[in-house]
């Protein structure tokens, strides 16, 4: 019993100190739990860039002739800087991407759009460029690009520059048609073509002193684009052309691609995913203007539209003198020509608007009519008298009736490369009597005057004819020196020394004093704004004449974009021998020309 009261006491006793034990250790920890797995992260979402991608393919133009509701709008100069310039402003475009299709433009074209380039790269942003098919003047602009890619299977076409120069005179004789031509100047060569089977010597050294300067230019981009040596260059010129693999060993591009590979690469410099903006000319503050594809578009290309906005801002007015000088449209090319009448409507308007404060005289022309030439000197002369400045900017050419239209400018602006100077005149016909005698036409001429025949084409000039077609070259070649020695305040006697109907390049002419300024049209408009004393005020600018509306191209009798609207394509060859039909179309119109020496296209 005893026992059992101890064993009892004992197991109370030594349980109780298992219970205080137990209480004083420390608690086993249990094992711990997995941890809890997190969601994957999902990569972040690349960020959009907005480049700009233009597209530049087939002739880029000065002006349109008609306003076109519908289908391919036209390819203007103006309308590819203004982008450029704008996208550089513009803090949504990261970049542009040029892509070359075969671009047809000349040089001081080619400059124009170089000045626009310089500037957006001014802002650190990129320029990208992609070669589809690349000639001289495409690789010219690709040059300006921080990164050229071609495609595979695409070749670059740098071969150099050439010109050249058709003479008809075998054609005449195998025709039996005679051609009688004087000229004041003696380099005023643009009759050879018609008189000659080769070039003059005189003319030979003007046209290679001409080449010489627009290719020493030309290598002079290129090796600043590309930074190579010009003598690097002259070198690849002179090895060209040459397939994509080897233009990217020589330098020549930086990659090969196919134009999706190409984006995904632009995406990657730019560390993004690349959005393509097009027709960025077009696009306002809300995206794109749908109404280009609407019906009230057309309805609003069929009405005619105001010359000049009513608006009370101050406004400078570009007026555009694009192709050549002439009584009327030609019936040989679907292109522009420059009228008198419709010059001189422009400038009645410009003048007559108290809200124009100057303007702008655009000038891509070889010349023509000199009778036309001088109507429209006449114009400027009397806008200046208004006390409104006149600013000439000239693009790719300027020559004979274009200088002429120009001189009594207040400043002349020129590119490098614009084709100026050709101060002359040149005068004459062909005669058909011996084509007719082939054929079996005779023809008998009937007059009054001993020199009613002068301009007949049944013969040449008598001797007394003769006299007096000297008389009237003489008189129009005196009137032109000394215009053209007022209008740029140089002594008569320096201008006659210059006024032998031979181009210069621009860069040239500025030397020469026949120009003022280096630049483009944008250039000629700040310069305007200055003359005028528009500083820092809010300026409209305003284009004259305005493109035509549908159906004043279809029915006015004088519409000047009814012969492109209704002409087929005409074929290359052909189309390079059309200006010399032009000539001989003007010349039984007028006779008397103040054109440029020869139809010059260096390709």
């Amino acid at each position: 019993m005893r026992f059992s009261r101890f064993v009892a006491a004992g197991a109370l006793v030594v349980g109780s100190a298992a219970v205080l034990v137990g209480a004083a250790a420390p608690k086993a920890e249990a094992p711990p739990k997995p941890p809890a797995k997190k969601p994957a992260e999902k990569p972040a979402p690349k960020k959009v860039v907005r480049v700009v991608e233009m597209v530049l393919h087939g002739r880029i133009e000065e002006q349109a002739a008609m306003a076109m509701p519908f289908g391919p709008q036209p390819r203007l100069l103006r309308n590819y800087t203004a982008s450029i310039r704008k996208a550089a402003k513009d803090d949504g475009v990261k970049a542009i991407l040029l892509r070359l299709r075969q671009p047809m433009l000349g040089l001081a074209k080619i400059q124009e759009l170089l000045d626009a380039i310089g500037e957006f790269k001014a802002t650190e942003k990129k320029l990208f460029c992609y070669l589809d098919a690349c000639g001289n003047g495409g690789y010219l602009l690709a040059s300006s690009a921080d990164r050229i890619v071609a495609a595979p299977a695409g070749m670059v076409m740098l071969t150099g520059l050439a010109a050249e120069v058709s003479f008809y005179k075998g054609l005449l004789d195998w025709a039996g048609v005679g051609a009688h031509f004087a000229a004041r100047g003696k380099h005023k060569s643009a009759a050879e073509p018609f008189t000659r089977e080769s070039m003059s010597e005189g003319s030979r050294q003007v046209f290679n002193e001409y080449l010489d300067d627009v290719f020493d230019q030309f290598v002079a981009t290129i090796a600043k684009g590309r930074k190579l040596a010009p003598a690097k260059v002259r070198q690849i010129i002179d090895q060209g052309p040459y397939p994509v693999g080897e233009a990217r060993t020589f330098g020549l591009v930086d990659d090969v691609a196919y134009y999706d590979q190409f984006l995904d690469s632009v995406g990657d410099d730019l560390g993004g995913t690349v959005k393509l903006v097009k027709d960025y000319h077009r696009l306002g503050k809300k995206g794109a203007d749908l109404a280009q594809m609407n019906l009230f578009a057309l309805f609003a290309a069929l009405q005619p539209k105001p010359e000049i906005p009513a608006t009370k801002r101050p406004k400078v007015v570009v007026i555009y003198a694009s192709g050549v000088i002439a009584p009327k449209p030609s019936s040989y090319l679907a292109s522009q020509v420059v009228t008198a009448t419709e010059t001189r409507k422009a400038f009645e308007r410009a003048r007559s608007d108290d809200t124009v404060k100057a303007v702008v005289l655009r000038v891509d022309s070889p010349g023509g009519s000199a009778l036309i030439s001088d109507l429209i000197w006449r114009e400027v002369e009397r806008t200046k008298k208004t006390g409104k400045p006149v600013i000439a900017s000239m693009s790719s050419v300027a020559a004979s009736g274009g200088y002429y239209i120009a001189m009594p400018a207040d400043a002349i602006v020129a590119q490098p490369a614009t084709v100026t100077g050709s101060i002359g005149v040149v005068a004459g016909k062909l005669s058909l009597g011996g084509l007719y005698k082939k054929i079996g036409i005779t023809t008998e001429t009937f007059t009054r005057g001993k020199n009613a025949a002068i301009f007949a084409t049944s013969s040449g000039f008598s001797e007394s004819e003769r006299k007096r077609l000297d008389a009237l070259l003489d008189d129009i070649y005196t009137t032109f020196v000394h215009r053209a020695a007022a209008g740029r305040k140089m002594p008569v006697e320096r201008m006659r020394e210059l006024a032998t109907g031979r181009i210069w390049t621009a860069r040239r002419a500025k030397e020469l004093g026949l120009i003022d300024e280096l630049g483009g049209l944008k250039e000629a408009y700040e310069l305007a704004i200055k003359k005028a004393g528009l500083e820092g005020q809010d300026v409209q600018p305003v284009i004259l004449p305005r493109e035509k509306s549908v159906l004043e191209a279809l029915f006015a009798p004088t519409a000047r974009a009814r012969p492109a609207l209704l002409c087929p394509p005409v074929p290359e060859p052909v189309l390079h021998a059309l200006p010399y039909a032009q000539v001989l179309e003007l010349l039984a119109r007028e006779n008397v020309l103040t054109l440029m020496p020869y139809v010059i296209e260096v390709r």
